[in-house]
């Protein structure tokens, strides 16, 4: 009988001792041992150090959710994902180039400038509207003349052209057509940068 110390190395075990300290059944030590996910050393006799060491390895690639064959391919996706991102942002840069794309920045600055100048338009139509029908009578005429004006300030926001949304820099000055306006007891004039 002897007493003297394995090496931890060579310490070999059977399926039913890797299966408990797994925590997995032995059917599964098996299967695993056919997925070529384990090795063993002989009928039922595994050693140690190497199969736990395998099996961490097989969990982690399978967290991954990744197999071991898939390891080098894994390489080559990331690369061609690299490569479509790479792709697509040229595309994106391309676009805006020729302006088939617009920031959406730019597009906020030229709708809100739109929207100011529509406002400026309607907020102005009581008073230019008041001196010009003081005198008419036809209910008719006033209606035709109050459309008119109605139909200038919609033009404002209809007259779309995609050079608006060209980027504008810090001391382009764009100044939309209009009057000073009392709306609100507050006198503006429109003027946008």
């Amino acid at each position: 009988m002897s007493t003297g110390k394995a090496k931890v190395d060579e310490i070999v075990v059977n399926t039913t001792a890797i299966a408990r300290m797994f925590n997995l059944t032995e059917r599964r030590v098996r299967q695993l041992v056919e997925e070529g996910v384990i090795p063993r050393v002989g009928h039922g006799r595994f050693n140690l150090i190497d199969t736990v060491s395998k099996y961490i390895t097989f969990l982690k690639l399978s967290s991954e959710a990744l197999d071991s064959n898939d390891v080098a391919e894994s390489y080559e996706y990331e690369k061609w994902l690299h490569e479509k991102a790479k792709r697509e942002k040229a595309e994106i840069d391309l676009a805006h180039l020729r302006h088939e794309m617009h920031r959406s920045e730019d597009v906020e600055k030229v709708l809100n400038h739109m929207v100011m100048a529509f406002r400026s338009k309607i907020l102005s139509l009581p008073t230019k509207a008041a001196s010009i029908l003081i005198n008419k009578s036809d209910p008719k005429l006033i209606e035709a003349l109050l459309e008119r004006d109605v139909h200038e300030a919609l033009k404002e926001l209809a007259e779309y052209d995609p050079g608006m949304f060209v980027e504008l820099g810090e001391e382009d000055v764009i100044e939309i057509e209009g009057e000073e306006v009392e709306g609100d007891g507050k006198k503006t004039h429109i003027k946008d940068v």
